[in-house]
């Protein structure tokens, strides 16, 4: 914990430090004259972010260019690996075709003993002339393998010797039960390898028949290379197959960077000695078998980079000479300027001094001309404006305070004063005559709390004043409402003899019996409490009447402020406004409510010692909680 508030001091040091040296460093500025604070806000604002923009322009040019190369190698090898995927299909269906074949069945089971029956078998047989014609521009040549030792074999059929049995691909094209298997072999009766698609042939008995094999013309491989603007290489099963010839990268260099068999597509850059490729791979999965081509190019980034740096320079000889005529511009605009400001700054000072005398025109129909003309007038219409505005905001003082003062009047001469205490004068004392206690007693209250109701004016009372008369407001509601109604006022004793406005009290207490408790079933609790909150004087106001809605509690906060008479809670609003305009903004009335809970009005005052005090006062008021 120690550790964490020291970071967080040393924090705000360095802030502040930060701060300091900002501030010391706009000083500096400030000090400056306009016309090298001009050139120097140039710099700064105008050719600085230039040059920054101009260079993460270069910048993110080089980027999208290098991005738009990545994209097209991608695209570019995407495509080369669908023309791959469709002719190692065409050559998988192809190889399909021979399946079944009663003769090519025939001639590997058929044990011959005379020479010509089997060269008119073979002649009979003119598969592999009718699929080679059809597909010349795919497939170079087809053989095939027949374990059928009577046999004379020629460039077509080739009988299967120990030799070749001991051969890796024919033991796995036997082993793939008629799969297909992809290598390099050399094609018979010519003088190259190319790749090869094997498969062993079955009868409908599942008897081997051969393995046929199905050699690609390698010129089609050569035609997908050729003119490739980087180095591009075939590989099969990880083995170099193709290789686009005429570059400067050799196979053996980037055995080691092939990705994996699943890689699918694939991008990267790597280091091959001391430059930067691109390698793209494109991994095609060879259809019914186990074995995979994958197309591999190697673009160097110094390739790619070549024209971004022309334009690099190029642009940083164009901004080099816009700077230069800039700068010169701005220089000459800078002093002009400066001459003007500084004669116009000459005269609003002698202005300032009380000189208002304005000496010869700046010349000229600018804007600084006419604020030079205007000077005289302007510096009229303020002191004008001033004492207009003064004298206003007093009017309107003194008409708000005429307002909030004829509503309160208002408010409390509502009942004709003389003839009203004068008649519970005369009920109080009949009441007595006929020996009503109750009466008496409950008339005696009323007549109590009306004269202090009607006497209420601009003048203040005291805490134990305005609290006696709300006790005897609530025992007057005791008598109406028996023991549903019961209340507690505790009042801090210090506070007791403080001077506040009348009739606060009240106005919140009727509203609480009113609203809160009349249409509760069963007992309702009022508690008043005036203590010290802080520094300021807090009287709380609780029941735990119906409580207030959600929407209908904002709608009082709103209104709390408000001039417009809206038929209910006005005494609320009443007091709200009397506080402020008496003791200031910061004073004045809260509501919190939660609907069939409670509702508490609190009326913030200043400290205590701001109320003032009445000499001789303090009554103890203190209700018991039978009450």
């Amino acid at each position: 914990m120690r550790k964490a508030v020291k970071d967080k001091n040393g924090k705000r040091r360095e802030e502040c430090r930060v701060i300091r040296k900002i501030h010391t460093l706009w000083n500096r500025l400030s000090g400056i004259k306009l016309r090298y604070r001009m050139l120097f806000v140039y710099i700064v604002g105008g050719a600085l972010p230039i040059l920054v923009i101009a260079l993460y322009l270069i910048q993110g040019t080089s980027k999208i260019l290098i991005r738009q190369n990545e994209h097209a190698k991608v695209t570019e090898l995407a495509a080369a690996g669908q023309q791959v995927r469709e002719m190692t299909d065409t050559v998988s269906t192809v190889t399909k075709y021979f399946y079944f074949d009663p003769m090519l069945e025939e001639i590997s089971q058929k044990r011959y003993r005379n020479y010509q029956d089997m060269v008119s078998d073979y002649r009979n047989f003119t598969s592999f002339l009718d699929y080679g014609r059809y597909y010349n521009n795919t497939i170079a040549w087809m053989n095939i393998y027949l374990d059928n030792q009577t046999i004379v074999g020629n460039s077509r059929f080739i009988r299967v010797t120990q030799e070749i049995r001991q051969e890796e691909w024919y033991r796995m094209a036997g082993e793939r039960n008629g799969g297909a298997l992809w290598r390099r072999l050399p094609v018979p009766a010519a003088g190259y390898s190319a790749l090869s698609m094997l498969r062993m042939l079955k009868t409908k008995k599942g008897e081997d028949v051969g393995v046929l094999a199905v050699y690609i013309r390698p010129e089609w491989f050569q035609t997908l290379l050729r003119g490739r603007d980087c180095d591009t290489f075939v590989w099969l099963n990880g083995e170099i197959l193709e290789a686009d010839l005429g570059k400067n990268i050799e196979p053996e260099e980037i055995a080691g960077f092939l990705p994996k068999k699943d890689s699918g597509q694939s991008q990267q850059n790597i280091f091959l000695g001391k430059e930067e490729y691109l390698m793209t791979c494109e991994t095609i999965s060879l259809p019914e078998s186990q074995d995979y081509l994958q197309i591999v190019s190697f673009l160097a980034y110094r390739d790619i980079l070549r024209d971004v740096t022309g334009q690099l320079a190029k642009s940083i000889v164009f901004f080099l000479g816009s700077a230069a005529l800039s700068v010169t511009i701005i220089l000459l605009f800078s002093r002009s300027f400066g001459d003007r400001v500084e004669r116009f700054r000459a005269q609003m000072q002698k202005a300032a001094e009380g000189s208002f005398e304005l000496e010869e025109k700046l010349g000229g129909s600018d804007e600084i001309s006419e604020l030079y003309d205007y000077l005289g007038t302007m510096i009229y219409q303020i002191q004008r404006l001033l004492a207009q505005v003064y004298q206003e905001k007093l009017h309107a003082e003194r008409l708000t305070i005429q307002q909030k003062d004829a509503e309160f009047k208002m408010l409390a001469s509502q009942i004709n004063p003389h003839f009203l205490y004068n008649t519970l004068e005369t009920i109080r004392m009949r009441a007595r005559r006929s020996r009503q206690t109750d009466i008496e007693e409950l008339v005696k209250m009323l007549a109590k709390i009306m004269r202090s109701t009607l006497q209420a004016g601009g003048s203040e009372v005291t805490v134990a004043a305005e609290t006696e008369l709300v006790e005897y407001y609530l025992k007057i509601q005791q008598y109406r409402f028996g023991d549903r109604i019961r209340y507690r006022i505790y009042v801090e004793g210090r506070l007791k003899a403080c001077l506040i406005l009348p009739l606060l009290m009240q106005p919140i207490v009727e509203n609480a019996i009113i609203h809160g408790l009349e249409g509760k079933e069963g007992v309702g609790v009022i508690d008043i409490k005036v203590y010290t909150a802080g520094e300021n004087v807090v009287i709380s106001i609780a029941d735990d009447g119906l409580g207030i809605a959600p929407q209908q509690l904002e709608k009082m906060r709103e209104s709390l402020n408000s001039y417009q008479e809206n038929g209910r809670h006005i005494g609320v609003r009443n007091v709200h406004q009397r506080v402020r305009l008496k003791y200031g903004e910061a004073y004045g009335v809260t509501i919190d409510s939660v609907k069939d809970a409670y509702t508490k009005v609190e009326i913030f005052l200043p400290p205590a010692e701001n109320l003032g005090e009445a000499k001789n006062e303090g009554k103890h008021v203190q209700s018991d909680d039978n009450r």
